[in-house]
């Protein structure tokens, strides 16, 4: 299994899932999960070390469990293979973007002051909502020091990539793929801005 030392350094790290409808919707949501799953194999997971929250969204944003909950990579990765879709109809990223700052990254959450704070938003739909709504919750997000990096399957004509530009902490970390089966290409890649986050803290 392959680690670098940062990744066992403190680093807080929250995963987006959009989870909105489309069809097919059971197949390719396994598919993103799984590869959440491969970007946590490559990581240090404890209280100690690094820690990890997830998010989904639809309609609404939904906290599914906080950095301070799981101390290991086995349990979180449990916690992630049981996940269902929202299936809400609407993919509402600028409330996903909202939570991960106001319910997320606190410090009486479980974020820690001195760590850096990555989020990795995973989607294949452009937000159903006002684009200009979405770039001003995407820069308070950024100014608060979040570190988003977008991950995004344009195959699906779903989603425009200019939206993830537009959410990006770097223009350098982001990528897409054009089908779901081709993210378990960029997991390494994902996983290396998140242990290089400390350069941007």
């Amino acid at each position: 299994m392959l680690l670098c030392a940062v990744c066992c350094a403190e680093i807080d790290v929250a995963f987006v899932v959009d989870s909105s409808t489309k069809s097919q919707r059971q197949f390719t949501w396994n598919q993103m999960l799984t590869f959440v799953s491969l970007i946590l194999d490559r990581l240090t997971v404890s209280q100690v070390a690094l820690r990890v929250s997830f998010v989904t969204y639809g309609v609404r944003a939904n906290v599914e469990f906080r950095l301070s909950q799981y101390n290991d990579r086995q349990s979180a990765k449990q916690r992630i293979r049981s996940m269902r879709y929202l299936g809400s109809g609407g993919s509402n990223l600028p409330d996903a973007l909202d939570a991960l700052r106001n319910q997320v990254f606190q410090t009486n959450a479980g974020a820690r002051s001195l760590a850096p704070w990555v989020a990795v938003v995973v989607t294949d739909r452009s937000p159903t909502i006002r684009a200009q709504q979405l770039v001003s919750v995407a820069s308070q997000v950024r100014g608060a020091g979040i570190q988003i990096i977008p991950v995004g399957v344009i195959g699906s004509g779903q989603l425009n990539r200019n939206i993830l530009t537009q959410i990006a902490y770097a223009q350098a970390q982001l990528t897409t793929v054009n089908d779901y089966n081709q993210l378990p290409g960029v997991a390494s890649q994902v996983s290396d801005w998140i242990c290089n986050s400390h350069l941007g803290k």
